[in-house]
Order: C-alpha cells, then sequence, then structure tokens
C-alpha cells in the first residue's frame, strides 16, 4: 500500500507539473505569434521603404529628369551621395528588421515543439487523479487528503522553479552579452579622433571599420539576449525592472551606427550605446538578485513539501 501510495503521488504530482507548463507554454506561444506577426509588418515596411530609396538612386544615376534636373542645377553629385547614403541605411534597417523576424520565428518553432512534446497533460493528470483515488480508498482518509493537497503545491512550486531557473538562465545570459559589449564600447574612444576621420567625416581605415562592426554585433547580441530575457519574465510575472517596463528593454539598441556622416556623429552614437549599455546592466543586475531570491525561496518551500509527503508515505 505505502508503495502504491507513493508512486501514484508521485506521478499526479508529475502530472500537475506537466499541466502548468503546458498552460506557460501556450501562453508563451501566443506571445510569439503575435511578435512574429509584428515582426512581419516591420520587415514589409522596411523593404518598402528600401526599395524606394533605390529607386531614388536610379532616377539620379540614369538618364532621367530627376537626374537632368539635377545636372542642370549642379547639384547632382551631392544629391546622389545623399540618396546613395540613405539607400544604406534603408538597407540596412530592411536586414535588420528580417533577422527579428527571424528570431521571432525561431522562437515560436521552438516554444510550439516544446508544448507538443509534453502530449495530452489533461487526460494525464486525470489518469494520475483517478489513481490517487484508488489508492486512498485503503488510505487513512486524513494523510490520504493531505497528499493529495500535497501533491498539487508540490506540482505549483516545481513549474514555478522550471521558468525562474530558465529566466535566471536568460539574465546570465544577457549579463554576458552586455558586459562584452561594454567592455569593447570602454576602448572606444579613440575611434572618432584625430586621425580617425577626414575632412569630410567618412570613416576610410580598415581596421577601424572591422572594430564598429564588432561593436555593432555585441550590441546586436546583447539586444537579442535582452528580448529573450524578456519573454522570462513575463513567464514569471515581472513587468517592471526599477520602474521601466520590461518590453522597453526590447528596445534598447534599436539604432545604432546606421549611417555615418562625420566624426562627432559617431561620438554622439558611441556614447549613447555605453550610456544604453551601462542602464541596461544595471537592470539585468537587479533581476538576477530578484530571480536568485525567489529561486531560494521557491527550493526551500519544494523541499518542505517534499519532506512532508515522505513523512505522510512513511507513516502510512
Amino acid at each position: 500500500m505505502t508503495t502504491d501510495l507513493a508512486q501514484a503521488t508521485e506521478e499526479l504530482a508529475a502530472a500537475t507539473t506537466a499541466v502548468a507548463e503546458h498552460a506557460r507554454l501556450s501562453a508563451r506561444e501566443e506571445r510569439c505569434r503575435e511578435d512574429v506577426a509584428a515582426a512581419a509588418r516591420a520587415a514589409e515596411a522596411a523593404r518598402v521603404s528600401a526599395q524606394t530609396e533605390a529607386a531614388d538612386v536610379r532616377a539620379l544615376e540614369s538618364y532621367s529628369p530627376t537626374r537632368i534636373w539635377a545636372t542642370l542645377r549642379g547639384a547632382r553629385d551631392t544629391e546622389l551621395a545623399t540618396e546613395q547614403a540613405e539607400q544604406q541605411q534603408a538597407e540596412y534597417a530592411a536586414a535588420q528588421a528580417h533577422a527579428r523576424l527571424a528570431q521571432a520565428e525561431a522562437e515560436l518553432v521552438t516554444v510550439r515543439a516544446a508544448r507538443q512534446a509534453l502530449g495530452d497533460v489533461r487526460t494525464r493528470r486525470d489518469q494520475a487523479v483517478a489513481a490517487k483515488e484508488r489508492v486512498l480508498r485503503d488510505a487513512d482518509t486524513e494523510a490520504g487528503t493531505e497528499l493529495a493537497g500535497l501533491a498539487d503545491r508540490l506540482g505549483f512550486v516545481r513549474s514555478q522553479l522550471t521558468e525562474l531557473r530558465e529566466a535566471s538562465a536568460a539574465a546570465e545570459r544577457a549579463a554576458s552579452r552586455l558586459a562584452a559589449a561594454a567592455d569593447l564600447l570602454s576602448r572606444a574612444g579613440d575611434w572618432a579622433t584625430y586621425d580617425t576621420f577626414f575632412g569630410g567625416g567618412m570613416l576610410t581605415d580598415a581596421m577601424k571599420y572591422d572594430r564598429m562592426d564588432q561593436a555593432q554585433q555585441r550590441l546586436r547580441d546583447a539586444d537579442t539576449a535582452l528580448r529573450h530575457l524578456s519573454a522570462e519574465l513575463v513567464d514569471v510575472g515581472v513587468g517592471q525592472v526599477d520602474g521601466v517596463e520590461v518590453d522597453g528593454m526590447t528596445r534598447t539598441f534599436d539604432v545604432w551606427f546606421d549611417n555615418i556622416f562625420s566624426d562627432w556623429a559617431v561620438k554622439d552614437r558611441i556614447a549613447d550605446a555605453r550610456r544604453r549599455t551601462t542602464s541596461a546592466q544595471e537592470r539585468v543586475a537587479k533581476v538576477r538578485r530578484d530571480l536568485d531570491r525567489r529561486i531560494g525561496a521557491a527550493e526551500t518551500d519544494e523541499q518542505a513539501l517534499a519532506a512532508r509527503r515522505e513523512e505522510l508515505v512513511a507513516g502510512g
């Protein structure tokens, strides 16, 4: 009887955990679908904008009324350079938008697969409840009632722990990528000074181009990690960090080095990126401390519930 009761209690706890996890993943999947739809709209808008800018460049490059008029005014070269820069900026924005769409789609696929892998959780729990009830018919009524309640509470606590640990892992990844970005940005002060730029303000040194590409990639990695962390924080009920909405972290590094016209523009953007990185690091650090505290409390609850269940099972 004791073995049957222990097995039935364990299966009910596991089935309850699966139900809670299925509900969490279902809500996450819905948010992912919304993210995909929004990213698709943004990608389409960016694509149309890039096409428009490309058409403007072609008009100035070809034998068109636009080129003839600009030539007569003596402004063709200046206007063409401006249009080409705007085209590059639009193409960059389009590439970023499509990358975010791909990221959102990949997240949806992952979450959907995880939910489907759980199977029919409702049926599993119904069967576990029925099995536990059959065992409890021959068990002490008071102990049986308490064990049933313990199974539900254990299932809830374990599901909560899963969510908290996933959020903690996401926060750790975000902190690591922000630290990498901050490290590179802290050494960026000389990128836009003296011999870095010529009078027109265009960057020509290949090594400095490469450094700026590295910085941009690190900020993009940090941005991706913050987006994932934001989704995980919603799962554990964190809506704000230091009064800032969690979803605001997903817009931390939307624009940086889109187009470079002068050394002052680059200096300003480096300084802005450093401020944003520092601010994000502070918020993520606070999140990690809060998650550690909540994980510790949940682990304590789980241990106490498991110990009480073992005590009741052994006494039965």
